[in-house]
């Protein structure tokens, strides 16, 4: 019996660590960009597991539609629970960088590969033969 102490000992601290990390991560609000990273990250991580255990074992998704349509509403949820600090503005202002459009590419007289931003900085020469790159 004596030498089960020592193992059950570290077992249950080794738990009770676990515990404390997983509180630390869900309840404590974050200060730093890295704790909020990684709180992200580890609430997402563990909802996962959570729905991988004790989720709708027998409800499966019917089609891929339906797979979309529960993932936007999680998605919804996700966002009324931020409080109105943490959401961004949806519209742009001054300060925020363009939204990008589609990027082309194409090859010079040489042979080289060469990318733009827009079709209008393709040299006139080459845009027939620029091709539209993928997202």
């Amino acid at each position: 019996m004596r030498r089960l102490i020592k193992p059950i000992f570290w077992i249950f601290l080794f738990l009770v660590t676990l515990l404390v990390i997983d509180q630390f991560f869900v309840q404590v609000p974050p200060i730093h960009p890295a704790h909020e990273a990684v709180s992200n990250f580890y609430r997402d991580f563990r909802s996962r597991l959570i729905n991988l255990t004790f989720g709708d074992k027998l409800a499966k998704p019917k089609s891929v539609e339906a797979v979309i349509e529960k993932q936007q509403a999680a998605e919804e949820k996700d966002t009324e629970n931020l409080g109105a600090s943490d959401k961004k503005p949806a519209i742009p202002t001054k300060n925020s960088p363009p939204v990008k459009s589609q990027r082309y590419i194409y090859s010079d007289g040489k042979g080289e590969l060469h990318f733009a931003d827009s079709l209008e900085e393709v040299p006139n020469k080459y845009r027939g033969q620029a091709q539209p790159m993928g997202k």
